[in-house]
């Protein structure tokens, strides 16, 4: 499916039978409100779950930057970071602003990116139109009922979303575990 910004807007103001707008910019009650809730809605739902579509893997960059006491290296996280899944290979990390450090020199990570809107499938568009929805209703409407029925619609939806985005993308299996480690000696379970 391919819809902007503005398209996934007027279809959640159109749920809560607000009218269309042109630009988030407009002077409408319905821009205002929207312009508000928009972009923290669409992240907050792509972070809310490793969705597959949003899953990338990144190299990390070393930042010239001094890690926090006990890490010993500082890396850039990619401007599209959302979420982090995991880090190849596997090791304990903290997130500083926009860095993450740890002990390794070189890390990647897999993560949940910032997709465009116009790359999103079909069923995430949709229930994050409904969620967007739930969140203008009380704005644009001051209607509780229609705030209740927006969210219980979202509901159905995004568990619909995360059905139908897990049998788009296959399971990665484990590389690298810890516990098989530490009970059965470093390299247990790979192939030789």
């Amino acid at each position: 499916m391919s819809s902007s910004q503005i398209d996934l807007a007027n279809s959640a103001i159109l749920k809560v039978g607000g009218k269309r707008i042109n630009s988030f910019k407009d002077k409408k009650a319905e821009a205002i409100v929207v312009n508000e809730f928009y972009q923290r809605s669409y992240d907050y739902l792509l972070s809310s779950h490793y969705w597959g579509f949003a899953l990338t893997v990144s190299d990390l960059a070393q930042m010239p930057t001094k890690p926090l006491k006990e890490y010993a290296y500082a890396y850039a996280l990619p401007n599209d970071v959302l979420r982090i899944q995991r880090t190849f290979p596997n090791c304990n990390y903290k997130i500083v602003g926009r860095e993450l450090h740890c002990d390794l020199a070189s890390v990647a990570i897999k993560y949940s990116k910032r997709v465009p809107e116009e790359e999103l499938p079909i069923y995430f568009e949709q229930a994050f139109m409904y969620y967007l929805a739930e969140q203008i209703t009380i704005p644009i409407t001051e209607n509780q009922k229609k705030a209740d029925s927006n969210y219980a619609k979202y509901k159905d939806h995004i568990k619909s979303a995360k059905s139908q985005d897990s049998q788009q993308y296959p399971q990665d299996g484990f590389e690298d575990f810890p516990v098989d480690d530490s009970r059965y000696g470093s390299g247990f379970g790979r192939a030789l």
